[in-house]
């Protein structure tokens, strides 16, 4: 008998020595050095996953968890110059379960997503994990994540948390990367009032009115030309035919490019609207297309195409001009409304919100209305929409309009935001006006510079494989003063964007340690970071804080005071081996994000009927280009670069994305917080995780249509292999 069992041991002795055999070594931490790590997924080297996950307490109130997860980056993602590797595991923040009291607030709760990501990657670490690192998370809300180690560290301050990170990842480092960074911050809420008075002349509006022919359904587009001269400042362009086909119309500018398109308006009789603030006079042109589509068929399974379905309702008088003997045509109808432009005297601030325009006049005979012009020249706002022009349904409010916009970027000396003033009716003598506008100043620059500094710091350390630590622009904290001696820290890699560090305290610094290099310019920052790595990505991201968003809601909701998207974005950069560039600190980029944003909150619950301006998509596209190619992003020259932004979709508005699609591969991440932070996970480590399809799970997994995946037990009884 014993002789027996002895041998069934042998057996299974083998069995699961050949098993191991087939694991990947990287789950071996002795042999990690010679792991040679996935090379097809988002990371500028190749990467070996570590069997670990770093956790840190999302609290949408504080700055705490975001200067701790920026702190927590370099312990993840670090790159070993001997191996020519990154080694990485998971950073996400945690959250609790939300309190679900209707479907709506599925999008609130991210601990769900948290719970599907973590089941994914502890069946990739073989069921357990080597470590876990928790900052500010209760080890009892974890317990179903088995793990050989936990690490708590706690702390109510970034300057105690991010050295006592250090002080666990690194015994000793001749580096360390000291950010210039403030606990908290006392934000602005100031508000600004200017006023511009004027006089509006006497000026007629103008109609032009052409017939054109119809396109070849599907193929090509039929043009026509028309010269719009001074003192022309809005054109809207009518098209109308008496249907049983589907026409698009779009609006150019030829000196700019398509500035407009109308597509999909199905009243009858049909018509498409477009318009457009008059950038440039001369040549302008409209082009028509027609779109195949298919129509409901009485035959179940059949479709038909619409022109088939034209010719099966309409009579013979109204088929034969189709098919071409006397050409069909849509009637075009341009009105020009003559204005003037009026340029602020006074520039917007940093974190620039809740602005008010009103326009008044001292003749209630005279509509006027008026645009709202970015620097760059893109739309931003109009008070009376194109189709509100056309229709005439719009309430009228005598000798008053308005435009209310949430943001608009900073402008700095001898740039300024615009108004286009139109008329909407025949002014017959001058008329005088006073423009009013307000604004709110809600975030310092101070703040977006700090954080820019923790976030650019944090990606530096990452690539240095040294420990992010922080200083207080007025004191060296005690707590990181001892961490740089425990850890013997030679070489500092000073990050004080904004020149914010006291000379005093930076004296301190350098009695012990040298500071080996100084960056007070965002660009000294991200031209580093691209010399030491060779990569251009870009990876925009805001310090707008998160807009919440309910299910079906298709509006914001409210804006949460401190949940920022700042840590992940990061994260992600540190992958891309790229600065994570804060759109705020930007001027040119915080104008560039207004239209975008402003759109997005305006018409995201009414997106199909109401279309993007192509001309402010073009501005916009353009004033990001110019500062990409000012401070050597990208492949411009050679090659599509990548651009990915992480941000709420109400905080950088969901078109931001498109603007650059063709031109770059353009991505985004968006969500809460927390959402975010599991989702770049899964990005940066799918090359590893998708192999932990759970259709591998010995018990098989239940299929949406009810059916089951079985797969046979490796090994046959290896469960019980000596019977039950």
């Amino acid at each position: 008998m014993i002789k027996k069992l002895f041998s069934r041991l042998v057996a299974l002795s083998i069995i699961i020595i050949m098993l191991l055999s087939s694991i990947p070594t990287f789950v071996l931490a002795d042999n990690i050095i010679s792991v040679k790590g996935f090379t097809k997924g988002v990371s500028w080297k190749p990467v070996v996953p570590i069997k670990k996950v770093t956790f840190v307490n999302f609290d949408e109130n504080s700055y705490i968890d975001d200067y701790a997860y920026l702190a927590a980056i370099p312990t993840a993602v670090f790159y070993d110059k001997n191996t020519g590797q990154i080694y990485s595991h998971p950073l996400l923040f945690y959250q609790d379960p939300y309190p679900i009291t209707n479907d709506t607030q599925r999008s609130l709760d991210a601990r769900k997503g948290i719970n599907y990501f973590m089941e994914d990657w502890i069946s990739y670490c073989n069921g357990k994990l080597d470590g876990m690192t928790l900052i500010n998370v209760d080890k009892n809300k974890v317990r179903q994540w088995a793990s050989k180690n936990i690490t708590s560290i706690e702390g109510n301050d970034p300057y105690s948390i991010a050295s006592k990170l250090a002080l666990h990842d690194w015994s000793y480092s001749d580096n360390a990367v000291l950010a210039v960074i403030n606990k908290t911050f006392n934000r602005p809420d100031s508000v600004f009032y200017g006023k511009i008075t004027g006089t509006f002349p006497a000026y007629n509006i103008k109609h032009q009115h052409f017939e054109v022919g119809y396109p070849a359904i599907g193929i090509g587009a039929r043009y026509h030309s028309f010269d719009i001269e001074e003192p022309a400042k809005y054109t809207v362009v009518k098209m109308s035919w008496k249907g049983g086909i589907d026409l698009d119309l779009q609006l150019y500018d030829d000196k700019l490019g398509m500035v407009d398109a109308s597509a999909g308006d199905y009243k009858d009789p049909p018509i498409e609207v477009t318009a457009s603030y008059v950038h440039d006079y001369g040549n302008w042109e409209v082009g028509i297309t027609a779109v195949p589509k298919k129509s409901y068929s009485p035959v179940k399974g059949k479709m038909e195409t619409l022109f088939e379905n034209y010719f099966k309702n309409s009579s013979k008088n109204d088929i034969v001009p189709l098919i071409g003997k006397k050409e069909k045509t849509a009637d075009v109808d341009v009105l020009l409304y003559p204005g003037v432009d009026v340029t602020l005297k006074d520039p917007t601030p940093f974190g620039c919100r809740n602005v008010n325009f009103t326009l008044k006049w001292n003749n209630p005979n005279v509509e006027l209305g008026f645009t709202v012009l970015s620097p760059s020249g893109a739309e931003i706002a109009s008070s009376i929409s194109k189709k509100d022009i056309i229709s005439g349904e719009e309430e009228k409010k005598e000798g008053v309009a308005y435009v209310e916009i949430d943001t608009l970027g900073e402008c700095q000396k001898g740039v300024n935001y615009s108004i286009g003033i139109f008329a909407l009716n025949n002014v017959s003598q001058p008329v005088e006006y006073e423009l009013e506008y307000s604004w709110h100043q809600k975030f310092s620059r101070f703040e977006g510079e700090c954080l820019s500094s923790a976030a650019n710091g944090a990606i530096l350390a990452s690539v240095l494989n040294a420990p992010l630590l922080y200083v207080s622009p007025s004191s060296l904290p005690d707590v990181t003063e001892k961490t740089l001696f425990k850890l013997g820290v030679k070489n500092i890699y000073l990050v004080n964007l904004g020149d914010h560090l006291s000379s005093s305290v930076k004296k301190k610094i350098s009695e012990f340690h040298k500071i080996k290099k100084e960056y007070r310019k965002p660009i000294e920052m991200y031209s580093e970071i691209m010399k030491l790595t060779s990569k251009k990505d870009v990876i925009f991201t805001t310090i707008d804080p998160w807009n919440k968003w309910l299910v079906e809601g298709l509006k914001p909701e409210e804006e949460i005071k401190a949940a920022f998207f700042v840590g992940p974005a990061a994260y992600i950069a540190a992958h891309h081996g790229s600065p994570v560039l804060i759109v705020d600190i930007h001027p040119r980029l915080s104008q560039a994000i207004v239209y975008p944003k402003e759109f997005w909150i305006r018409y995201a619950s009414d997106r199909y009927t109401n279309l993007v301006s192509s001309g402010s998509m073009v501005f916009t596209g353009k004033q990001v280009y110019d500062f990409l190619e000012d401070y050597n992003f990208g492949e411009i020259d050679d090659e599509m670069e990548t651009i990915i932004t992480v941000a709420g979709q109400f905080d950088i508005g969901i078109p931001w994305d498109r603007v650059f699609v063709g031109a770059a591969t353009s991505g985004r991440f968006f969500g809460s917080p927390v959402d975010v932070s599991y989702w770049i996970s899964r990005n940066v480590f799918y090359p590893a995780m998708i192999f932990a399809n759970p259709a591998l799970a010995l018990g098989g997994v239940t299929l949406i249509n009810g059916s089951k995946s079985i797969i046979p037990k490796i090994g046959g009884r290896l469960r019980r292999p000596f019977g039950s």
